[in-house]
């Protein structure tokens, strides 16, 4: 009788330790399924957490560049891109998920560029100064000297060249030339000079090919290169070229700074690096608050 005693209650006490056992199994598991991890995705332009539009703020990488973004109900307000360095290279504004403007920086901090939407974009040399402005809103492009003064002026079918002095070498509308002052000089060799104010502001080749200006010191300013036009830094360096559709600006050693093909574009700080142009390949993604 003690034996059938002790085997029943050894069976009831394994089976209330399976209990025991069951229910500490539910109480560690419960927090572990709850502690999941959550698949975040940015697709589209939206951010999802758990296939759901996300809100918060996320640490992520831009195309391998360390960046950090808020969204709400899964749409950008506001995204910032580092460099290696963790100094700002790129920061861009969103209003009700639509881009509005941007700025992009120089590893030093000085600003780069800054784009307001439909409305303007300026590029800035290192040193701060201005390098170009596109007035979207007045129709003007404007391209500026290392001094500061206004290199090249374009309205419409309306352009103006000026040296690095702020004195007019070409003013042209509708393919009209505007300058009645000028004078040109005919050389032995069958190519002219241009003259104005008793200066040699340019010179024409014997074969016709369109005009090359001068710096107020001898140095050449604009130039057509195999149907490149070119316009130069005073040490020779190519400062702005247009190709067809395609637009170049340079640092003053040579190195290209900015690059626009079509739609498409691009700019490169001092150590030749290209700053991220889109937000297209975004990984690792973390929600920080």
């Amino acid at each position: 009788m003690k034996i059938i005693i002790n085997i029943v209650f050894l069976l009831r006490m394994e089976d209330f330790m399976r209990k025991i056992l069951l229910v500490l199994l539910l109480i560690f598991l419960l927090p572990l399924s709850a502690c999941g991890e959550v698949k975040y995705e940015f697709k589209d332009g939206v951010m999802y957490e758990d296939g759901k539009e996300a809100t918060g703020t996320f640490e992520l990488t831009v195309n391998g560049f360390k960046s950090k973004g808020k969204f709400i109900n899964g749409l950008p307000d506001g995204i910032e891109v580092y460099y290696s360095d963790g100094s700002i290279m790129r920061k861009d504004t969103y209003v009700n998920g639509e881009h509005s403007d941007f700025q992009v920086y120089y590893r030093n901090g000085q600003l780069m560029s800054t784009y307001l939407k439909d409305k303007r974009i300026d590029i800035f040399y290192d040193d701060g100064q201005l390098l170009m402005r596109a007035d979207r809103e007045k129709g003007e492009n404007t391209i500026y000297h290392e001094n500061g003064n206004p290199l090249l002026f374009i309205a419409g079918n309306y352009s103006i060249l000026y040296n690095e002095n702020k004195e007019i070498l070409s003013r042209i509308e509708n393919g009209v030339r505007l300058d009645d002052d000028i004078t040109f000089k005919n050389l032995e060799d069958g190519s002219f000079e241009i003259i104005k104010n008793n200066k040699v502001i340019g010179k024409i080749s014997a074969y016709g090919m369109p005009p090359t200006y001068f710096y107020s010191t001898g140095e050449t300013l604009m130039k057509w290169d195999n149907s490149v036009y070119k316009t130069l830094f005073k040490n020779g360096n190519t400062f702005f070229e247009r190709d067809g559709n395609i637009s170049r600006y340079y640092y003053k050693d040579g190195k290209l700074l900015y690059e626009s093909k079509g739609k498409k574009w691009a700019f490169y700080n001092r150590e030749g690096e290209e700053i991220i142009t889109d937000f297209e390949n975004i990984k690792n993604i973390k929600k920080v608050d």
